[in-house]
């Protein structure tokens, strides 16, 4: 059967915070979003890549910091430098 991941990530969201009082920490929301993780994700690779890409999102909504890198200047960065040197190949480059 075929799920929307993306669509049922946001609707679970909101299902598992319906009642939670406004003032609640975000790590305490994240406790919560945790706690019922599996039953969206069903353990499934998938559906935890989506489940932890829109629990950060509803988290920082409520004041959670972005991972050490995460943030869009960092992933806009290349992964690799361009002075990177291969020994092994010869040439000008070492």
């Amino acid at each position: 059967m075929w799920t929307d991941w993306q669509a049922s990530a946001k609707a679970h969201i909101a299902k598992f915070m319906d009642g939670i009082p406004h003032e609640t920490t975000w790590q305490d929301r994240q406790k919560i979003l945790r706690d019922r993780a599996w039953e969206f994700t069903g353990g499934t690779s998938w559906g935890k890549k989506v489940w932890a890409k829109h629990c950060a999102v509803y988290l920082a909504i409520y004041g959670k910091p972005p991972r050490k890198g995460r943030t869009p200047e960092a992933k806009a960065q290349p992964m690799f430098a361009d002075d990177i040197i291969f020994q092994f190949r010869g040439g000008n480059n070492g």
